[in-house]
């Protein structure tokens, strides 16, 4: 190393772009807002895309554990992902539990199942995570959890172990759904500041508490 290597901080802070998890209700809208990413690419772990009807975005059906690993090696090692800019998964709370069906098939012990799971899952969100000149839109399914006698809504994963990992991995964490913004009365709206009933948060501190529901228009924003 040479003193030419360093480069300013935010340098490397915008070129990873804005990975974020978005979740919320059954029903909400998250998958359609797929729709609003910059140039994106779907990987559909479950079937249910009737919201989809009439959408262009080019998407891949994984509902095998082989099918997902599949996509994530051409997704790593292809230079066809160039054209794309927005990774969605539909949804990251399902992935793992595809993972956590395998390998009850050959895994007898429970709390094994759940530790192949859990590192199947997140060899593939780590690796995301670190990924350069790509946002992520991953979809979660809405959790009402029981934390030290206060009930949190946070994303839902099978398992424990990526309960505690995921969230914390990820800058901005969503939360979609009708809210009261203070101008403008009750909307459908991205909560980017959260409290002890909802987990929320967007690590640059450029967005509001409430967002419109647009993740091209919320990445232009936090990207400053």
């Amino acid at each position: 190393m040479k003193q030419s290597d360093l480069q300013p901080a935010g340098n490397f802070a915008k070129s990873y772009g804005v990975k974020a998890i978005v979740y919320g209700a059954a029903g909400c809208g998250k998958t359609p807002l797929a729709n609003t990413c910059p140039r994106p690419l779907m990987l559909a772990c479950e079937p249910g895309m009737l919201s989809m009807r009439g959408s262009t975005i080019p998407t891949y059906q994984a509902f095998t554990d082989k099918a997902i690993d599949d996509f994530f090696y051409w997704f790593f090692g292809s230079t066809e992902v160039k054209n794309y800019d927005t990774l969605v998964v539909d949804s990251i709370s399902q992935m793992p539990d595809i993972y956590l069906q395998e390998a009850k098939k050959t895994i007898k012990h429970g709390m094994q199942q759940y530790g192949v799971m859990a590192e199947k899952t997140m060899t593939h969100l780590r690796r995301l995570y670190f990924t350069q000149h790509k946002h992520t839109y991953l979809i979660a399914k809405e959790q009402l959890a029981d934390v030290n006698g206060i009930f949190t809504r946070r994303p839902y994963f099978p398992g424990q172990q990526l309960n505690s990992d995921v969230p914390y991995l990820y800058d901005a964490i969503l939360h979609l759904a009708k809210y009261p913004v203070p101008g403008i009365g009750e909307t459908l709206a991205f909560r980017c500041k959260g409290d002890i009933s909802v987990m929320a948060r967007e690590r640059t501190g450029n967005a509001a508490e409430y967002e419109p529901p647009d993740f091209g228009a919320l990445i232009k924003k936090v990207m400053i």
